[in-house]
């Protein structure tokens, strides 16, 4: 059994209609912050917020690439 966010996290992760499109657009290729606010009429402060929400859901990840960190979709992230 794998143990981290629960159903519920995941649920109210997604509830969110912006992190839903940043979900969305993670699916189709990884991104940064920067990116990803390019394409959302939010800051990217806002979009690092939603990132937050995602990756503590374990539906996101990142890795650090040079200064930067790329987020991607968790293959678990929809198990639960």
């Amino acid at each position: 059994m794998r143990t981290g966010p629960n159903a519920h996290a995941i649920l109210d992760a997604l509830g969110d209609p912006t992190r839903r499109v940043v979900y969305e657009r993670l699916r189709r290729r990884p991104s940064n912050v920067t990116l990803l606010a390019q394409e959302l009429p939010v800051t990217r402060s806002a979009v690092s917020r939603h990132l937050r929400v995602l990756k503590d859901a374990g539906l996101v990840q990142s890795a650090a690439r040079g200064r930067s960190q790329i987020y991607s979709v968790s293959r678990f992230g929809l198990e639960p």
